[in-house]
């Protein structure tokens, strides 16, 4: 510092000498003031271009950078009004579209077999609008989603998008950064014919350009420019990117008691036993209304499932989650540990609060001391999750779950959940027995990761369906249409 200091007076020592010696040449000239005044305009540029090539240097060459938020999370959960999940209006439509990864042409085709209305239907989708298809075609389906306000969540693809947006603003607004952004863009051509072959590997080594001292440290840990997430995020215009940064993590829908998620959601914490205390569904919430307020007590716990469980506002949770392991960690892989929608279902279908919420509230509102094996049923009301992201398990519905990614993207097919006035339940507060799936042989078959629960199956569809009908909310109905995609 305190050679800093000394440099630093010995420069103004220095450009003090040198502005009165031409002061004191100028004094002779009969053009002092012309002279002077040159000698001023010299003085400002040289400051300027010091300090903006200090600036430059101390960016571009500062051994670490503190990087701002590119995540932004801040808007992690929506709760659906009743006029955008309208359940009790026979002329309006909800359609859930699963994982488009650009698959614009598909996404079209879907539509139209689905008669589609702008003006009356509530469309939204699961997220990983973009990427693995052509960048045109992703900005095809963020533009129809962008310039339509299309409810949805982001999906894990949408999120890298969105971080690669959110660190070229960051650049930007640097020294310099706008016209080094530039010539990274120009490198994007050494790529493509590596890009077309399929031969991912060449992103691993990275340009000349990049190699300078000090670009690692401006580019987060593990991220890879020119791919096709970079290049997406490029692309996009300004508002959608606003709109990809709008989307929330999950849509809660209580008058249709859903919810809509990417990869996942846990009903339970898989590290306690179902009947732990600080489980959601273990008692009866606390609430304010009247114990027989069931449409009260039933939101309490669909929104203490989104509070009280840990992993459930986990953003990565919500958005790679495909399994849980052994050890109750979620895990994106679909071969390890248990598929998140088993765990879902064996909760759910303990559930038990239409057929003795009568009997059970007042002497049952605590389950602490319980055994998983001694409890057959919880307090509680079950709720349906529908996702994406699992397409290597293509259609997956079970009773209280359903997975929508059919891997359009990889030449299969493109399915929506399309649900109407008959697929909600005519009134929560009746008392209805529930209808538990039989035990039919299934494709899954595990080991439950909760004591005590029932091993639950998915229902198989031919792959040639287009139209089939499935079991909704409590007493519903709802239909899953899909297309081939190409």
């Amino acid at each position: 510092m305190t050679r800093k200091c000394s440099q630093l007076w010995q420069n103004l020592i220095n450009i003090f000498s040198f502005t009165s010696l031409v002061a004191a040449m100028a004094r002779r000239d009969v053009n002092y003031g012309f002279t002077l005044g040159i000698v001023v305009v010299i003085l400002i540029l040289w400051t300027t271009i010091a300090s903006d090539l200090r600036n430059r240097v101390s960016f571009w060459m500062s051994s670490s950078s503190k990087f701002p938020d590119f995540s932004h999370y801040e808007n992690f959960t929506h709760t659906l009004s009743n006029e955008q999940f309208p359940t009790n209006d026979k002329d309006r439509r909800i359609i859930v579209i699963g994982d488009l990864h650009g698959m614009n042409k598909s996404l079209t085709a879907l539509l139209n077999r689905i008669s589609y209305d702008t003006h009356k239907d509530i469309l939204i989708h699961l997220g990983d609008l973009t990427t693995k298809g052509p960048v045109e075609d992703s900005l095809a389906v963020l533009s129809f989603m962008e310039s339509n306000k299309i409810l949805g969540v982001r999906g894990n693809k949408d999120q890298e998008v969105l971080e690669w947006r959110a660190w070229m603003d960051w650049i930007v607004s640097q020294p310099g950064g706008r016209e080094w952004l530039k010539e990274v863009d120009k490198h994007w051509s050494d790529y493509e014919l590596a890009l077309e072959k399929g031969d991912m590997s060449a992103f691993d080594l990275w340009p000349s350009l990049m190699k300078k001292k000090g670009w690692g440290n401006k580019v987060p840990k593990g991220w890879k420019p020119l791919g096709d997430h970079y290049q997406v995020a490029r692309a996009m215009s300004r508002s959608q990117y606003n709109y990809l940064r709008s989307l929330p993590l999950v849509l809660y829908a209580p008058s249709g008691h859903a919810f809509f998620v990417h990869a996942g959601l846990l009903a339970a914490d898989p590290s306690r036993r179902p009947t732990h205390l600080k489980q959601p569904l273990s008692h009866w919430p606390s609430i304010k209304q009247r114990k027989h307020d069931i449409p009260a007590i039933r939101k309490a716990q669909e929104l203490a499932l989104l509070s009280e469980i840990p992993q459930n506002q986990d953003p990565w949770v919500v958005q790679n989650m495909r399994s849980v392991r052994r050890n109750g960690k979620p895990t994106r892989s679909s071969d390890e540990g248990i598929p998140f929608s088993d765990l879902w279902n064996q909760i759910m279908n303990k559930c038990s609060g239409f057929h003795t919420f009568d009997t059970r509230f007042s002497s049952v509102t605590r389950l602490t001391g319980y055994q998983g094996s001694q409890l057959a049923h919880l307090p509680c009301y079950p709720s349906t999750v529908v996702y994406g992201h699992a397409a290597g398990r293509g259609l997956d519905v079970k009773r209280w779950s359903v997975g929508l990614d059919t891997g359009c993207v990889y030449g299969r097919r493109l399915s929506a959940l399309v649900l109407d006035v008959r697929s909600f339940s005519s009134g929560a507060s009746e008392d209805h027995t529930l209808d538990f799936p039989s035990e039919a042989t299934g494709r899954f078959h595990a080991e439950p990761l909760f004591p005590g629960a029932a091993t639950h199956h998915t229902f198989d569809f031919l792959p040639s369906a287009t139209d089939s009908r499935i079991k909704f909310d409590h007493a519903g109905e709802a239909r899953i249409i899909s297309v081939e995609c190409h």
